[in-house]
């Protein structure tokens, strides 16, 4: 497609306020005081929302350490024990099957809880690679007295190893916990729900359609029960409900989504101020952004745009107005 044919979800939300708005502000591309003051405020919400995510990670990592430095602590306990029981001679074969199971149990049940809240860095596929090496390591480990005869003072060196990988272990943990209960705080502070999965900012990638020749850059992407949701931040006065170019820029946002990632989000977020609404993307919804879509592009090429309407006080509070050629006021 044409790069001039390109329309963005600015754009979009431009078009629905007033095409001719639009249309001065796309041939002049050059600021105006109230989009300056509205970027500051964006910038400063983007700036704490990368806080946030940062946070996040952090606990992601330190609840990874947690399954790692659990995975070493056993491995070198089992292979301790092992050798305990080739140098002593005593019969402890009912043990290391059990700490085994236990282990898993453990594990699995770490895991579980994680997820349930929300916070599970570790995924499937990296699950099942970890799973496999444990098992390994740990039938090595069982087995490995039955192939040297050590020193016993070589398991007790093993078995004070891992109870000091336990204790970091330990500290992993805590360590995660502490950081997912701030960014939970900070979460409710701005009222956000699920993870943060993007951050929109000049730098951040820009989400990029082929097939509808579109691009935008949401506020912000969260992913709640597994669907990633795109919002959109307003600055300025609260209005009574959603405006119509406003929907328009965050259905932009979803069919985005849904092109880039294959997963159709049921809903965007529209926030203005402490008030959020949830703008459902239904086909009927995707259909009239498509037919924006077209109308934007019919104009494009015919370079003839006017204004759609006749309120006063909607020129009085457009950008453009000061060389809008059909203002009203």
């Amino acid at each position: 497609m044409d790069e001039t044919e390109v329309i963005s979800a600015s754009d979009l939300e431009r078009y629905g306020y007033c095409p001719l708005s639009w249309w001065l502000g796309r041939r002049s591309r050059s600021s105006t005081p109230d989009q300056e003051r509205g970027e500051l405020v964006h910038r400063s919400k983007a700036d704490e929302y990368r806080r946030i995510r940062g946070i996040e990670q952090k606990a992601w990592d330190w609840e990874r350490m947690v399954f790692l430095f659990s995975l070493v602590a056993t491995v070198l306990a089992l292979t301790g024990i092992s050798l305990m029981r080739a140098s002593s001679g005593a019969n402890l074969d009912w043990i290391l099957p059990l700490l085994s199971i236990i282990w898993f149990v453990a594990v699995i049940a770490m895991l579980y809880l994680s997820a349930q809240m929300g916070q599970a860095i570790i995924r499937v596929r990296r699950l099942q690679i970890l799973a496999i090496i444990g098992l390994v390591l740990m039938v090595v480990a069982m087995n490995i007295g039955g192939l040297f005869h050590a020193d016993p003072r070589i398991s007790m060196i093993l078995e004070v190893l891992a109870l000091v990988w336990m204790m970091a272990a330990s500290l992993a943990l805590y360590l995660s916990l502490s950081a997912s209960q701030e960014a939970g705080r900070k979460k409710d502070e701005e009222g956000l729900e699920g993870e943060i999965r993007y951050v929109g900012t000049d730098s951040s990638p820009l989400f990029f359609s082929e097939r509808y020749g579109l691009s935008g850059r949401p506020d912000f992407v969260l992913e709640i029960d597994g669907q990633l949701i795109p919002g959109d931040l307003k600055t300025g006065r609260t209005p009574r409900g959603p405006l119509f170019s406003h929907i328009m820029q965050v259905a932009a946002y979803c069919l985005l989504i849904a092109e880039t990632s294959g997963k159709r989000p049921p809903y965007g977020l529209l926030r203005y101020g402490d008030e959020e609404h949830e703008i459902e993307f239904d086909p009927e919804l995707e259909k009239l952004l498509l037919g924006k879509l077209e109308e934007m592009r019919g104009l494009m090429r015919s370079g003839e745009v006017h204004r759609n309407h006749n309120r006063p006080g909607k020129c009085a509070k457009c950008s453009r107005r000061d060389s809008c050629p059909e203002r009203l006021v």
